[in-house]
């Protein structure tokens, strides 16, 4: 039964929107998407969807979905995931993530809603160190 099956909360695992550092287009930023580690040990068998979507009353709008399979991701490690165009980042963009820890699977949404990748929002990101977005 669902009652019997242990919801286990993700820790220490998150995805990071960075700004590239030099975009292609003058004017135009792009960003990278990295899932990062700060267990202390590695996680197994990363399985990730993401997709971008935005519903207003004049268009629905909604970008591929894409999928992405890591074997390992060491503790402390980050992983580029994909590069975002500067017009998908007005889409809401959505990262399903699962993962394989000490005997368990783990999985977490990540959303990033419009207007989420505002400067005033950065953080520094860890392992990285750089200035982005990071959800935890």
């Amino acid at each position: 039964m669902l009652k019997d099956i242990d919801r286990l909360k993700v820790a220490d695992f998150g995805v990071a929107m960075v700004p590239t550092e030099n975009s292609v287009d003058v004017g135009e930023q792009h960003w990278e998407c990295f899932l990062i580690n700060l267990k202390e040990m590695p996680v197994h068998q990363v399985l990730v969807t993401s997709s971008g979507y935005k519903k207003s009353e004049e268009k629905d709008l909604k970008s591929s979905t894409l999928r992405y399979f890591f074997e390992k991701i060491e503790a402390g490690q980050a992983v580029l995931l994909e590069l975002i165009p500067s017009e998908l980042v007005q889409l809401t963009n959505e990262f399903w993530v699962s993962f394989h820890f000490e005997g368990h699977m783990y999985d977490k949404r990540y959303l990033f809603v419009e207007g989420s990748l505002d400067e005033s929002l950065f953080t520094e990101v860890p392992v990285l160190q750089k200035k982005g977005v990071l959800i935890l």
